[in-house]
């Protein structure tokens, strides 16, 4: 793993960048995040967040000097089964909602789904002996720090909509 410290140092200090920047829009308008009106930007900041903290905790463990590859793949395969729940619940949730906004929901879920699946087929390679998957394993993070980082826009310009940007000002930013 010592060639892939770099990596996964630069990654990983830019989800926690990113993942304190969301606690920070999150904390500026958490009632419009997260009330009960507006589900929809708290499954995104969700998303966001689950996403930024994966590819964070899978970081600290490529990091962790004293992990085999075969104990890197257990770890986050444990990581991933966990977190993979929740994907799964946003995606069920998606598909209840009218045929209009699903399609929205499902395309900004995809990146999401194929960033764990992959991430998981990596650390099951891993964990298994069956090969060093870590390219396989970079790429699902970079995926995952994409889903994150485009949740997040997508939440900003939610929030855009609902929250005036100045005291007085109409929702948008028209007056």
């Amino acid at each position: 793993m010592r060639a892939w410290f770099e990596f996964y140092a630069a990654i990983g200090g830019a989800s926690a960048t990113l993942l304190g920047l969301l606690f920070v829009a999150v904390s500026i308008n958490a009632s419009a995040i997260l009330s009960e009106v507006h589900t929809s930007s708290r499954r995104l900041a969700e998303q966001a967040l689950q996403n930024y903290l994966t590819v964070l905790l899978v970081s600290l463990l490529a990091l962790f000097p004293s992990l085999n590859l075969s104990e890197l793949g257990f770890a986050t395969l444990g990581l991933t089964a966990v977190w993979g729940v929740w994907v799964l619940i946003r995606l069920y949730l998606a598909l209840r909602r009218p045929h209009d906004i699903r399609v929205q929901l499902l395309r900004r879920q995809l990146s999401s789904l194929l960033g764990f699946g992959m991430l998981a087929f990596a650390a099951l390679q891993m964990a298994l002996r069956r090969g060093d998957s870590r390219t396989l394993f970079a790429i699902a993070a970079i995926i995952l720090l994409f889903s994150a980082t485009r949740a997040s826009w997508a939440l900003l310009l939610t929030l855009a909509k609902v929250k005036p940007a100045y005291p007085g000002e109409e929702p948008g930013g028209s007056n």
